[in-house]
């Protein structure tokens, strides 16, 4: 067959398999955003300046890409109705950043 042929219908079983991979890639890039996010929360801690900066500026990246990610898991998402297996199994989306806000500081004795 010729690479730049499309048959006419796609089999649901191949469809099921595009799915699949689609879906373990798309939460490996969620795992790796994790790691990364970790490693620019920590080089935020840095006392130098510069690894300091690095890191916010990471961070905002990585909640660029965090978006992007939420639509392709929405896009896999719709994909279920050719994959049994994507429809069992709810597509969590694992929190890239997690906000908190401190009220108050212990006192230090």
């Amino acid at each position: 067959m010729d690479a730049s042929a499309t048959p006419a219908v796609i089999p649901q079983s191949e469809i099921a398999l595009l799915a699949n991979i689609l879906a373990l890639a798309t939460r490996n890039m969620s795992n790796l955003s994790t790691l990364i996010t970790q490693l620019s929360v920590e080089l935020g801690h840095s006392p130098d300046p510069h690894l300091q900066r690095v890191g916010q500026r990471v961070l905002a990246d990585v909640d660029v890409l965090a978006k992007s990610l939420d639509t392709q898991w929405e896009l896999i998402g719709a994909l279920a109705r050719f994959c049994p297996l994507l429809s069992r199994t709810p597509l969590v989306k694992p929190a890239l950043v997690t906000e908190i806000h401190i009220t108050e500081l212990p006192d230090r004795a």
